[in-house]
């Protein structure tokens, strides 16, 4: 049984790899939708629409083009802006999970004797896809 590690997992935006990428997760959900009638005891539900949102934490380097990009990417003022995400889970199984997402939040942070940090927020546009 092969077993899953953050090594083999990246981070894509805009088609360029995110070099320095401490971890990621991707958040998807399903809206359940209320289907029962009246004179019913026990509610029923179906399922409606799904929706998703991501966070990653990069060890920030600003000599590194594609994580300037993503960084400067949420102080754009262009409602249409959306760039093509793909979480990777195992670079070398080609398990991918790839949307359409823009940066929701950004948080840099950096303390004495440590690495540039700062943690981002997507919300994805869209369907997902590829697969666990």
């Amino acid at each position: 049984m092969a077993v899953l590690t953050g090594k083999n997992g990246a981070l894509r935006w805009g088609g360029s790899t995110i070099g320095k990428v401490r971890s990621w997760s991707l958040n998807v959900s399903k809206d359940p939708l209320e289907t029962t009638d009246l004179g019913k005891h026990d509610r029923t539900y179906t399922p409606g629409l799904r929706g998703a949102t991501g966070s990653a934490e990069l060890m920030y380097d600003p000599a590194e083009g594609a994580a300037v990009e993503l960084l400067n990417s949420i102080f754009s003022n262009d409602s249409t802006l959306s760039e093509s995400v793909e979480f990777v889970l195992d670079s070398a199984g080609g398990k991918t999970l790839s949307c359409s997402a823009f940066l929701t939040n950004a948080s840099p942070s950096v303390s004495v004797a440590d690495i540039q940090v700062c943690s981002i927020s997507f919300q994805v546009s869209g369907q997902i896809s590829g697969g666990f």
